[in-house]
């Protein structure tokens, strides 16, 4: 529910996009918001690609903000929104490709940042090493060609550069053969396009993100009426139902917090006891 005397309704927002976000994250803060989001095209490239010409050098969270600052700047606008995505081997289960998303929202003028990260398997990325005239049928089906768009490299340590957001066979075709003759052994890589334009799967993952943080931004701060009042812990320490013993790592309830005032409360309680299947003694 959207009230009128929420400090952003109807407030302009910039929201920073190379890659045609708009659409994915602008529905979710007209419903829970009510701001007036626009989109702001800029070279976001410059600090990272998934295609590895540039690399990014500062984390995911600081590369949103950097993105945020970059469209608030060149329209003199005071909040800003941006998100940055990171695709590949989960840092937590090394035999599964996930999908980390960080969206922030940047205000200048009360000095404050709300961010939201959203992790997801549910992501398409698949890749390959080919020569020209390799059979590609097995692969394409599993990129899900040409619903996701792909990337071709030559095969070289360095990426120099690559022809992007491919989405027809012919096409395809005579960018393996220009890609090849850049290549030492003639070979060329072939890689989901992972900018959000071209992947249905990651569109998806920030349409849940920018509903997550519209949710966190909707809510106030009971203390200072700041937006942004949610998540920022947990209380930790659960006691095995079968073995008694007390896990220190397990989440027990959530903690709350304001990202302005010192003000923080208790949120929902996730767990009382700890199940045995959880329990490090029981299920090491």
């Amino acid at each position: 529910m959207i009230l009128r005397s929420h400090p952003y309704f109807n407030v302009p927002i910039a929201l920073t996009s190379k890659h045609e976000k708009l659409k994915l994250i602008k529905p979710s803060f007209d419903e829970y918001v009510g701001c007036k989001i626009f989109e702001v095209n800029e070279d976001t490239d410059q600090f990272g690609t998934f295609s590895g010409e540039v690399e990014r050098r500062n984390s995911p969270y600081q590369t949103a903000i950097l993105k945020a600052r970059l469209g608030m700047e060149s329209t003199n606008t005071g909040i800003g929104i941006a998100s940055e995505g990171s695709i590949g081997t989960d840092p937590f289960i090394p035999f599964l490709v996930s999908d980390i998303e960080h969206l922030v929202l940047v205000d200048d003028i009360n000095h404050i940042v709300i961010s939201e990260i959203y992790r997801s398997f549910d992501i398409l990325y698949a890749e390959i090493t080919v020569k020209p005239d390799e059979d590609l049928s097995e692969f394409l089906r599993k990129a899900d060609f040409p619903n996701h768009r792909v990337i071709v490299r030559p095969n070289l340590k360095n990426v120099i550069s690559c022809m992007k957001g491919i989405g027809d066979l012919d096409l395809l075709r005579t960018a393996i053969r220009e890609c090849a003759n850049f290549s030492l052994d003639g070979s060329v890589v072939i890689e989901s396009d992972l900018r959000a334009m071209n992947s249905p799967s990651r569109q998806k993952n920030i349409q849940t993100l920018a509903k997550k943080l519209a949710l966190r931004i909707n809510s106030l701060c009971p203390e200072c009426n700041t937006p942004g009042w949610g998540t920022v812990g947990y209380l930790k320490g659960l006691r095995c139902t079968d073995c008694g013993e007390v896990n220190t790592e397990a989440n027990g309830q959530e903690t709350l917090g304001c990202v302005s005032c010192d003000f923080t409360g208790l949120g929902n309680v996730l767990a009382e006891q700890l199940d045995p299947s959880q329990c490090q003694i029981c299920n090491p």
